[in-house]
């Protein structure tokens, strides 16, 4: 089987770096999970 060469990770298209992309995308979740819970909290 040929070695595949080393392809270097890409930046992010935006925010820098991968890092930064997974922590906002982190908090994105942690707001919508915060959201749908005062929203069922306010109905219930």
């Amino acid at each position: 089987m040929p070695e595949l060469p080393d392809v270097p990770d890409s930046p992010p298209p935006f925010l820098g770096s991968w890092r930064r992309v997974y922590v906002a995308v982190l908090i994105y979740l942690a707001g919508v999970i915060l959201a749908a819970y005062f929203f069922t909290r306010a109905y219930r």
